[in-house]
């Protein structure tokens, strides 16, 4: 299961900026600073603590995982669920799409106004330094397997058959010591996987950004990334195009996506032949975001799984899509 869930903050929280980046696409900047604060009295006999040390702060959320925002002055009960773009000392980023009563009041807010704010919630992606050490132990796992099947194997030619393809195998496992990368955004997907990407080392993935028009949210992650590749479907900017048209699966041995359900559902079946590791992030409706009203089920073989809980972030094998 990718990541572990974090403590939950319910507040209010300003605004510092909601900006257009694209048609109907804002991104909303929010003060990580919350304005009350916390009621801690200084002890006897000591001066109050500075009060910048006592402001209740956004705690830092994982890549992956997401708040549920709604404006504070808002015709709509629920909040809606957006993943984090960025993070920094002094705030938290989303990227807004506008399609609905609850978006379109978060894309109208201005500075100074405030934002009801709960999260961060769900889990987040395996960084590709985690599967390599899982991957190194699954190979010493395998040398023990290889070494008591070459003590059983003796002379019996199938025995020595099974061992030369235990050799074979451990010998892919140990195959280098770093995993070659794939991050996939698509659309407004862009937003998490991005923040995943400014997470890792420069230079050890490969970015493919595929939207239908007008690109964004790619600018601060681009020049880290090895390779970049942009599609959009009406040929304004990149490979005028799809994914299918620059992802070529087998060269990667980890892939982390996140956009629309048919271009997850693609990813997961052009992967599904190769040994590659693959994460997807899911976007579902939610509710109450805490896994109690089952409202964000997604299908999977072991039975149904909470999104907002047991997810965003899901291996492959582990959905139906």
């Amino acid at each position: 299961m990718p990541g572990q869930t974090f403590p939950r903050l319910h507040c209010r929280a300003r605004v510092r900026a909601c900006t257009e980046v694209a048609p109907d696409v804002f991104e909303l900047s929010v003060d990580r600073r919350l304005p009350e604060p916390f009621p801690v009295p200084p002890a006897p006999g000591r001066t109050p603590p500075d009060r910048e040390r006592l402001l209740k702060k956004i705690p830092v959320p994982a890549p992956g995982q997401f708040f549920l925002l709604k404006a504070a002055v808002s015709g709509v009960f629920l909040g809606r669920p957006v993943s984090v773009f960025r993070c920094d000392a002094s705030t938290v980023r989303f990227l807004l799409l506008r399609k609905g009563r609850g978006t379109a009041e978060l894309c109208a807010l201005r500075r100074g106004d405030e934002v009801e704010l709960t999260g961060p919630s769900g889990n987040s992606f395996i960084a590709p330094g985690v599967l390599v050490s899982e991957k190194f132990l699954r190979a010493g796992k395998r040398r023990l397997s290889f070494a008591e099947d070459c003590r059983k194997a003796v002379s019996s030619a199938s025995g020595l058959l099974a061992s030369a393809e235990a050799l074979r195998a451990l010998l892919r496992e140990r195959d280098g010591g770093f995993l070659r990368t794939a991050i996939i955004g698509g659309g407004i997907g862009i937003a998490p996987v991005a923040y995943f990407a400014s997470t890792l080392p420069e230079k050890s993935f490969d970015l493919f950004a595929c939207f239908r028009s007008a690109p964004f949210g790619v600018d601060g992650v681009a020049p880290r990334a090895a390779r970049v590749f942009v599609t959009t479907e009406d040929g304004s900017a990149g490979t005028k195009g799809m994914l299918p048209d620059v992802f070529v699966p087998a060269d990667y041995d980890a892939v982390y996506a996140c956009g629309p359900e048919a271009m997850l559902r693609y990813v997961k079946a052009a992967a599904a032949g190769f040994p590659a590791e693959v994460f997807l992030s899911l976007e579902r409706r939610m509710a109450c975001g805490a896994g109690a009203c089952l409202g964000c089920t997604v299908p999977a073989p072991s039975g149904n799984k909470r999104c907002c809980v047991d997810g965003p972030v899901f291996r492959a094998e582990e959905v139906l899509l």
